[in-house]
């Protein structure tokens, strides 16, 4: 098989900011904006975008057999690829640019309708962008260095754009917090419009030399609407993959939830300003640029599966050590100089491990592919990556609905002042993040534990394909 250009591997890198685009703007502003600026309860903000995400569980497999199947002059993935980026980038703009004059129900619907819209576009961009990057290469440590450049962009652009915004639209003006400011948000949609419609058209256009080298869909491959459920039912006939995406809707769910509170953490739990939130910056791509750099070694060192549970586990000591100082009383009051090192050391190694976590797990997924391919003959990329991001993007949902309930009980009025939210209510805040957070780390470390699929099962696996000629363009 040709090998990789650098061009085609960080163009096809930077096709994951669109993605992380649309994380940066509902982990951090729309939870914020339509509750706390728009006045939409917390429980409906959260139910709204549970309900987009549960749509994902239709259109993710249908889009996934979709590409699998699709045969055209330009491959499989690149038409889905144009079809779903533009559009995308779009409704970045209606997100933050509901109209005047709603009522609440009339919020609850705009902000259902414009994310049932987005999240259906990005599906359509993002599975295929996914499945591709496990046919770009068939080898065990390429996989990683592929899954690594992508992983690094997406966070680039998920910790680049709230950095910019915090710095440029959101600092406080005539004793008014920036946050609170409506005009602020549209902004903000503005930027994330730009990005993801820039970043799409890099990664179709650089990528699109490794067309002819891609696999094709069989000559008598046509897509049924009853086709996405057959597939599913074979995927999850795998072992590893089953455990895989158990350790997938643990760790989901442990986003979702402390995502979606993040903003308010940082806001009201610990009172930090829109400057050093901002700050935030330097601990995540430090965090990134630690992953990145260690990554490769310990990749060659160590399998996957035996990175993936050690990482888990780190991710829930991680968690417990900083939020749970601060609820045991050990720890000075906010404001005092030793408090905001120790969250951009706590943040920056969160970081670090995510990064490594989301990359490793990119990389299995296509280890488990050609496994599968061994056992029933097919190549089901679309079909796996759409269960993957389904469940990742589902558990997070069930997190922020999770999270805007917490919101609405813990009795954070619309407009709260930080510094002026009591003590009963920010405790409330920081133990169900703790608890939930390190609970669902570990149980996605001991599902990790029971993955089976080594570097040398891998070896096998291949050798099997070359001997029954599936692919001949593993080597």
């Amino acid at each position: 098989m040709q090998s990789l250009s650098a061009r085609e591997k960080w163009t096809y890198a930077i096709g994951n900011m669109p993605f992380s685009v649309k994380d940066a703007a509902y982990v951090n502003f729309v939870v914020f904006y339509y509750t706390q600026v728009q006045g939409l309860s917390g429980t409906l903000t959260g139910l709204a975008m549970f309900i987009a995400l549960s749509w994902d569980a239709i259109s993710d497999p249908i889009v996934g057999s979709w590409s699998d199947n699709l045969r055209t002059r330009w491959g499989r993935r690149h038409p889905l690829l144009v079809a779903g980026g533009f559009p995308t980038a779009l409704l970045f703009l209606a997100l933050f640019a509901p109209p005047e004059g709603l009522g609440e129900l009339g919020m609850f619907t705009w902000l259902l309708a414009v994310s049932l819209l987005l999240r259906t576009f990005l599906t359509i961009y993002y599975i295929p962008f996914s499945a591709m990057g496990a046919e770009l290469s068939a080898d065990y440590d390429e996989r990683t260095v592929i899954a690594k450049a992508r992983v690094t962009m997406g966070w680039l652009a998920g910790m680049l754009l709230p950095a910019i915004a915090f710095i440029l639209f959101f600092p406080s003006q005539n004793g008014i917090d920036g946050r609170l400011v409506e005009a602020n948000y549209w902004n903000y949609g503005v930027l994330s419009a730009v990005v993801a419609a820039a970043a799409a058209l890099v990664c179709i256009v650089g990528t699109r030399t490794a067309i002819p080298r891609l696999p094709q869909a069989s000559p008598g491959a046509v897509f049924s609407w009853i086709q996405p459920l057959g597939d599913l039912k074979l995927i999850f006939g795998n072992r590893n993959f089953r455990i895989s995406m158990g350790a997938t809707l643990a760790f989901g769910m442990c986003a979702g939830v402390y995502t979606t509170l993040g903003l308010y953490l940082g806001t009201y739990f610990w009172e930090f300003s829109t400057d050093q939130l901002a700050g935030f910056i330097a601990p995540t791509a430090i965090g990134t640029l630690l992953a990145f750099v260690f990554l490769n070694g310990l990749g060659r060192r160590f399998d996957k599966p035996t990175l993936l549970s050690a990482v888990s586990f780190g991710l829930a000591i991680n968690v417990v050590w900083l939020i749970g100082a601060r609820l045991l009383g050990l720890l000075p009051e906010n404001g005092h100089a030793l408090i905001y090192p120790l969250q951009l050391l706590n943040l920056g190694i969160a970081v670090m491990l995510i990064v490594a976590l989301q990359a490793l797990s990119i990389s299995l997924w296509a280890d488990i592919l050609d496994e599968q391919q061994v056992a029933t003959g097919r190549r089901q990329e679309g079909v796996v990556f759409a269960a993957g991001s389904f469940v990742s993007k589902a558990t997070t949902g069930a997190g922020s609905l999770l999270a805007g309930i917490v919101i609405d009980l813990s009795g954070i009025a619309p407009g709260a002042v930080p510094g002026a939210v009591s003590q009963n209510v920010l405790q409330s805040l920081g133990w169900f993040t703790l608890v939930t957070i390190a609970c669902l780390a570990m149980v996605a470390f001991l599902f990790f534990t029971r993955l089976k699929l080594s570097r040398a099962d891998h070896a096998r696996v291949v050798s099997q394909l070359a001997a029954q000629g599936q692919r001949a363009d593993i080597e």
